[in-house]
């Protein structure tokens, strides 16, 4: 997760001060700030040491912020494309260097956490089909 709070965090300095970007600049902060959240919790125990139910308790809220994380960035990347839709002019250049960094961290939280996210979305998908 910290290679993809990496490239977030740079994603969010190069953003454009663009007022039909706001709401997708909020979802590229909530990504920054519940990767770090991620960071932070990881690293709160002494793994070694702790006990199982530590570490039980740990992983289960690594892999929901995991999981937040990346709906935050699937939100951002559709309201990102719903804004280049709309846009007749060619793209600017520091608009090159923010897709390859948010397409990096795609790839990155995809590669350490994909069974998280795909565990996650399977049982969001079960309770709510469940309740139809």
């Amino acid at each position: 997760m910290q290679t993809a709070h990496c490239a977030l965090s740079v994603a969010l300095k190069q953003f454009p001060d663009d007022p039909e970007l706001e709401n997708a600049k909020k979802h590229l902060e909530a990504a920054v700030n519940l990767s770090g959240e991620y960071h932070k919790t990881y690293w709160s125990i002494f793994w070694k040491t702790s006990t199982e139910k530590t570490k039980k308790r740990i992983r289960d809220k690594c892999n929901n912020l995991a999981f937040e994380t990346y709906s935050q960035m699937i939100d951002l990347a559709n309201l990102l494309n719903k804004y280049v839709q709309k846009q007749s002019s060619p793209e600017p250049k520091y608009w090159r260097e923010l897709i390859i960094n948010l397409s990096l961290a795609f790839e990155w939280i995809n590669q350490e956490h994909s069974r998280e996210i795909n565990s996650r979305q399977l049982s969001i998908n079960f309770d709510r089909s469940q309740s139809d």
